[in-house]
């Protein structure tokens, strides 16, 4: 057992875990959390001056496992973040990860674990909406989970899409296609994920008639929609990570439900579906999974993470402090 501190840096993060294996971590700790094994701990969020903000975000396996909080920062000069990972039998604290990779990874690993249960099996062409950073693992976590023949490729801005295309298209197999347009990046796609940053809602009925699944995760504040509310009012099955943040922070089904969450009644929770070894209804023609963030998530990858990092002798070992060594000095 490794008895210090791990110090872990985001180039340590990003040669120890690849989509597939925070895919894995990801399904396995939401089982896990169906089961009752995990629990999230509310968002802390402060604000001051022009737009800044100071966030944390917390989750504990409840049997012998571990704990942690990812805090963040975020000013219009910069931001950062870092994962605390603790022992949650003994509170010994493991590791500090330097989380940006690591939330980048999570916040498309729960889309993937989401289009792996509810998008139909035999879905070969996607649309990706949204071009910045996090697109960029929205597109990789598409790929771990479905074989693809096509992603369609939409921003408003012509050069950032056909930058991002050329990117990254000889990563993958599949080919990858900047479109002129959000309707011909929809049009025939069977599976779509937005990730941007608007704050009124674009994606509107006329946009769906191929789509089966819909990943909608770049909208995670009350004041931010990318979905128009008729398609909202469409789907035969809406999915969520937490429903709790869901209630504080999604535009579209508060607008859709309330904002009392106890009328959120059909609205699923992935950790109970997989679980309960469900998957998407036979009959239904439009599922629709909306990411909201949660502890847990980082949890699952910060873990990973922190196993492999031990198994591979990377990071920068922190000597060990007892309280009472603390105390004498």
């Amino acid at each position: 057992m490794h008895e210090g501190v791990l110090y872990l840096t985001e180039q340590d993060v990003v040669s120890v875990l690849d989509m597939p294996a925070a895919i894995d971590a990801l399904q396995g700790m939401l089982t896990a959390q169906g089961h009752g094994k995990v629990k999230n701990v509310p968002k802390a969020l402060g604000t001051w001056g022009d737009g800044s903000s100071m966030h944390a975000l917390g989750s504990v396996m409840t049997e012998d496992g571990q704990c942690g909080f990812k805090t963040w920062v975020y000013t219009k000069k910069g931001g950062g973040s870092m994962y605390s990972l603790f022992d949650s039998e003994n509170g010994r604290l493991l590791a500090l990860i330097e989380a940006r990779a690591l939330g980048m990874m999570r916040t498309a690993a729960i889309s993937g674990v989401a289009t792996s249960v509810l998008a139909p099996q035999d879905s070969h062409i996607a649309a990706l909406i949204g071009t910045g950073p996090q697109a960029v693992t929205q597109l990789s976590t598409l790929a771990a989970v479905r074989e693809l023949s096509e992603v369609r490729v939409y921003s408003p801005t012509p050069e950032k899409r056909q930058a991002f295309v050329e990117k990254l298209a000889s990563r993958y197999p599949f080919k990858l296609r900047a479109c002129d347009s959000l309707e011909a990046a929809m049009d025939g796609a069977e599976i779509a994920t937005t990730i941007t940053r608007a704050t009124d809602p674009f994606l509107t009925p006329a946009h769906m008639t191929t789509c089966k699944h819909l990943n909608a995760v770049g909208a995670i504040l009350a004041t931010k929609a990318e979905v128009d509310q008729a398609v909202m009012q469409s789907a035969d099955l809406i999915a969520v990570d937490d429903k709790e943040n869901a209630v504080r922070g999604s535009r579209e089904l508060r607008e859709l439900l309330g904002t009392d969450g106890s009328t959120w009644t059909d609205v699923a929770v992935l950790s109970n579906l997989l679980a309960q070894g469900l998957r998407r209804p036979a009959d239904a023609q439009l599922t629709i999974f909306k990411g909201m963030g949660m502890g847990m998530s980082d949890l699952a990858v910060a873990g990973r993470v922190y196993e492999r990092a031990i198994e591979r002798n990377l990071g920068i070992a922190l000597p060990p402090q007892t309280r009472e060594n603390l105390l004498l000095k």
